[in-house]
């Protein structure tokens, strides 16, 4: 069946940062881990990149570390702490102008351990992060570019939903890293972004 569909990025979309390196800060707030370690796993993480032939999932898998330091209960915190210090309130107000018949996506590229509670605030039918396994590191792919193409075509074939592609919107800061996934839509949006590019619209938020 056709439906209207909404997809929405996280970081910088819906966010003022980008929410790891926010987790990274909360963690230092709360005296989980300090500043050295971080740049400990940044450095590691670079020179994996390097030997491995520039694979962006082993600077990933340190940036994702962090989650060690939080169990379920801290993480759905910190969400209520993005929340209410990080969100951009015009994106809130957006999202709530789409009524029940559109079926409304959050795809990021973030771990899905501390997206998963972000339907606390936003009722999204789907919430796809990156996934990760219990070392907290990535499985399968980053969930970024094509990857998210082929996940959100995968989830809505199991749900039996097309693309209204004439209606459907989506949302992103990044014209490099969303293009595929705007172009599922006719209505794409860059959101505080200095890109300009024809078929796309631009919005700041707030």
């Amino acid at each position: 069946m056709k439906k209207k569909v909404i997809l929405f990025d996280f970081d910088k979309t819906l966010t003022d940062e980008d929410s790891i390196f926010l987790l990274w800060k909360y963690a230092f707030s709360k005296k989980k881990t300090n500043i050295f370690v971080f740049g400990f796993k940044m450095i590691k993480g670079f020179f994996k990149y390097l030997f491995t032939g520039l694979n962006f999932i082993m600077i990933k898998n340190e940036m994702c570390s962090v989650l060690k330091y939080f169990n379920e209960d801290e993480l759905e915190e910190f969400v209520d702490y993005i929340y209410k210090n990080h969100i951009l309130q015009d994106g809130v107000d957006y999202f709530k102008t789409f009524d029940d018949d559109s079926y409304k996506m959050l795809v990021s590229a973030s771990p899905i351990n501390y997206l998963k509670y972000l339907d606390k605030y936003f009722d999204f039918d789907m919430i796809m992060g990156t996934n990760l396994n219990k070392e907290y590191q990535v499985v399968g792919k980053n969930n970024k570019s094509s990857e998210k193409v082929r996940r959100i075509r995968n989830h809505l074939r199991e749900k039996d939903i097309s693309i209204e592609y004439e209606i459907s919107l989506a949302f992103s800061d990044s014209f490099k890293d969303d293009r595929p996934m705007l172009q599922l839509v006719k209505n794409r949006y860059l959101i505080n972004s200095d890109i300009e590019k024809k078929g796309f619209n631009n919005l700041n938020w707030k």
